[in-house]
């Protein structure tokens, strides 16, 4: 599991970062312990566009749609669509109650199991939810998606493709980061590929 101080200089790219209470959290049910270390350390909170919106959390831009990471205050409405429709007393069949959308991408979220601690990852309108192991935890899983967002930020015009958004030498350097991050290219690889990463 990374550190906490590494894991704020990788998000610090991304928007503001500030610590936010547990009380911020509006949902009914306690707030797993995990997620309440991630806002109270590290603080997803991002740019402030429009004061009516307010923060709108970490942008990571990874290439094609951007991860979005909200604010702790905003976690609970990003449910909506998952877990249940127009409010949490209508619940969506097919999503377990230990589900929780920590992030999303273009609709596609990534799910923390809070019974296991680990994180999936699905793609949405599949007609059934199949999620993917994608990180054993949450703070690897956020550690790992920033990674990518820096080092895609970081790639030179030889390794971008226009047509297909990335060389064999811009996926080769983006598996060695993350691989170096996660301490394994096979781990970087598992997680790229159940996430069809520029698949």
């Amino acid at each position: 599991m990374p550190k906490l101080q590494q894991l704020k200089q990788l998000l610090a790219p991304w928007g503001e970062l500030r610590p936010q209470a547990a009380s911020d959290w509006r949902g009914s049910k306690p707030l797993p312990e995990e997620v309440t270390r991630l806002y109270a350390q590290i603080g997803p909170w991002g740019q402030v566009f429009h004061a009516s919106v307010g923060p709108v959390g970490s942008t990571l831009a990874v290439g094609g749609n951007p991860v979005c990471i909200p604010p702790l205050h905003k976690l609970f409405d990003l449910q909506a669509g998952y877990a249940w429709r127009s409010s949490p007393a209508e619940p969506l069949p097919g999503w377990p109650e230990h589900w929780l959308v920590i992030a999303e991408q273009g609709g596609d979220p990534f799910i923390l199991d809070t019974l296991g601690g680990q994180v999936l990852f699905a793609f949405h309108g599949a007609g059934r939810w199949e999620p993917r192991p994608f990180a054993p935890d949450l703070l690897t899983a956020i550690g790992a998606l920033a990674t990518v967002a820096n080092t895609h930020e970081a790639l030179s015009e030889q390794e971008l493709d226009p047509d297909d958004g990335l060389t064999p030498r811009g996926r080769a350097r983006i598996m060695a980061e993350l691989g170096r991050f996660l301490g394994s290219e096979q781990q970087a690889g598992l997680m790229l590929a159940a996430w069809e990463y520029y698949e």
